[in-house]
């Protein structure tokens, strides 16, 4: 079986058991690098930004000893697969994947972000970062309109598609609407509405379009180099052609471009290792786990749509 196809298995089975592992009585607790949202009853699962947003919305001596402890175990879980985790288990990068397959097969061409375009949008995720980082402190420490910051204790959850999107796919359309409560949940609300809508069109003719914007992902991306999965390139081998640019659904130039370098695993880099399996040079592109090769370019592949 190519890489390819070992990857969309673990990405169906993680999509299934992160949001109905609850059925199975599994759980695997509130600190998972990955999108399984607490909004979904039937997770297995709670992604971290949950946990980094209760803790410092509260903070204090307690909520901080529970964020260290879940805390160690999201860092444990990410230096072992680093941005694999979004590569091959994230059920919100599965539901993208799932729409760009009907694009392929509905013969609809994507459009790609321009250097200039990615640059100027990256202030995105920094954005949600600081939201789900320092809002929650607000509440914790409400000194003015109390009220307000009662209602944003989980700010990003709020905006996260996760919240909209998740719930809808795995039975829970309540969860999919306006919340009416007060003007800072509907505000809220209505522009996590917005954002899931606009990721939903986005990945339709984008190649995961919401991870170019994924505050989670920015999180990851600070392991890179701590990081046991590495993505490593032979500049001798490299003939520029391109084709790891072409296949990367988040579209790293670096990979063919960078020489003099050996580790290409770059910040946004899911770790997919499309690139590897496509490119047409034997041992130009290899994934190594702790150093050993686990998998490299063998020649020549047919090119992805």
């Amino acid at each position: 079986m190519k890489i390819s196809g070992i990857r969309w298995t673990i990405l169906t089975i993680s999509f299934f058991v992160l949001l109905f592992g609850a059925y199975l009585n599994l759980y695997f607790g509130y600190f998972l690098p990955s999108f399984s949202c607490c909004y979904v009853n039937s997770r297995a699962g709670t992604c971290f930004m949950l946990t980094l947003q209760q803790t410092l919305g509260v903070l204090t001596l307690d909520s901080m000893l529970v964020f260290l402890e879940r805390f160690f175990y999201f860092s444990i879980l990410v230096i072992i697969l680093g941005r694999a985790w979004c590569g091959w288990i994230c059920p919100l990068g599965f539901f993208q994947e799932i729409l760009d397959f009907f694009r392929r097969i509905s013969g609809i061409g994507y459009i790609r972000f321009s250097d200039k375009l990615k640059k100027s949008l990256g202030w995105i995720k920094w954005l949600l970062f600081f939201i789900a980082s320092l809002l929650p402190l607000w509440v914790a420490c409400p000194v003015f309109c109390p009220i307000v910051a009662l209602d944003l204790r989980i700010p990003y959850c709020q905006l996260c598609p996760g919240k909209y999107i998740l719930p809808l796919l795995a039975g829970n359309p309540n969860r999919v609407a306006v919340n009416f409560s007060s003007i800072t949940h509907m505000v809220m609300s209505t522009l996590g509405l917005l954002i899931s809508s606009s990721v939903i069109v986005g990945a339709f003719i984008k190649r995961r379009f919401w991870c170019h914007f994924c505050p989670l992902g920015l999180i990851l991306s600070f392991y890179r180099r701590l990081g046991f999965l590495k993505l490593k390139k032979n500049d001798a081998k490299c003939t520029k052609c391109e084709i790891c640019y072409n296949v990367c659904p988040v579209e790293i130039k670096q990979v063919f471009q960078s020489r003099g370098r050996k580790d290409v695993t770059f910040s946004e880099c899911t770790l997919c290792l499309k690139c590897v399996e496509h490119c047409p040079e034997p041992g130009a592109l290899k994934a190594s786990y702790l150093g050993k090769t686990i998998y490299k370019s063998s020649g020549l592949k047919t090119l992805e749509k």
